[in-house]
């Protein structure tokens, strides 16, 4: 038996030893750490959230968020969808990488390769109005981009490579359940998840792009069940929801012709009228459908809200977020 005065040092070694069980460095519990990993032979930088409830022992989902044009990482989480509390008060684990910077000339242009921008034309005609809004060269791009009818301005880095290797990095070094990874990206982000989503789909649970298509003519759906949720603001002239082209002249697909061909994919019905309820009904004109009756448990879901280019927020009440999270948390991968 411990005498008295030995006791409070027992159990403080105790306390010690079971910090030092669960080792997170790089990482810190409850904070945001900004990250670097080699990838094509560039240095890619990316921030790790670990929530502050993290204890080495339980598996907890993954939260990969894409930034939009001009963003970051810590932009995404912290100003834009605004979940740096969110994530230690649900205690999933955060992931968010930075784009690529255009330039030395432009380093304010950053962005994704989201693989459809690549293409001035497709089945359904040009991707803009000629001429459109001229945006800087990413110099990672071969010089022949620069001559293109309809150039957006976006990265040709291998980001679906560099998406898997961060996943699949934090699978092996960290308590991450792997049938709870979700992607959801916003702005040119959300063209992003909408690019690279059919391609990942072995990885990830869910998806969901925000204010955010594929080019005209190049949405794709997964062929494996992966559900997938969309929202897009009836007021939004940068990256439409309507198929009519944007303030820079760029033609997106629209939000039915990319539910449509996602509920295909999936083999939904081709109906995408039935009402699908959520917290967030009648704020700011908020209303989801859905494509139902798809492949297993998926789902194919559209929310459309009356805002312009911006997270569905109304001051302090996050209700965009706190859709797509319950629509997380409702699909585990089989």
């Amino acid at each position: 038996m411990l005498k008295n005065g030995l006791l409070p040092l027992f159990i403080g070694l105790m306390l010690i030893n079971n910090i030092l069980a669960c080792e997170v460095a790089p990482a810190v519990q409850g904070e945001d750490v900004s990250l670097t990993m080699m990838h094509d032979g560039v240095e890619r930088s990316y921030v790790l959230h670990l929530p502050s409830g993290y204890d080495c022992e339980t598996p907890l989902p993954l939260v990969f968020g894409v930034h939009g044009y001009t963003g970051s990482g810590s932009i995404f989480e912290n100003r834009w969808a605004q979940i740096f509390d969110h994530v230690n008060r649900h205690n999933y684990v955060g992931v968010f990488p930075d784009g690529m910077t255009a330039s030395a000339d432009a380093p304010w242009a950053k962005g994704f390769n989201d693989l459809g921008s690549r293409n001035d034309s497709g089945p359904d005609g040009l991707t803009c109005i000629p001429p459109p809004y001229a945006y800087p060269f990413f110099e990672n791009c071969p010089e022949a981009e620069r001559e293109r009818q309809c150039y957006w301005g976006n990265s040709c880095a291998d980001d679906l490579g560099f998406f898997r290797a961060i996943i699949e990095h934090l699978l092996s070094n960290y308590q991450i359940d792997p049938r709870r990874v979700y992607m959801v990206g916003y702005s040119q982000g959300g063209s992003t998840v909408n690019g690279l989503a059919a391609d990942m789909a072995d990885l990830l649970a869910a998806v969901a792009p925000l204010h955010g298509f594929q080019s005209n003519g190049y949405a794709r759906g997964a062929e494996v069940p992966l559900p997938f949720m969309q929202v897009w603001g009836r007021a939004d002239t940068t990256v439409p929801g309507t198929g009519l082209p944007a303030s820079d002249q760029l033609i997106y697909e629209s939000a039915d012709e990319t539910a449509a061909i996602w509920a295909q994919a999936q083999g939904c019905s081709a109906d995408g009228q039935t009402p699908y309820p959520t917290s967030a009904d009648g704020k700011l004109g908020w209303q989801c459908t859905q494509h139902a009756g798809c492949n297993g448990e998926s789902e194919v879901v559209s929310c459309a809200w009356d805002g312009e280019h911006v997270m569905p927020r109304e001051g302090e009440d996050n209700f965009g977020w706190d859709v797509v999270w319950s629509f997380f948390e409702s699909h585990t991968k089989h």
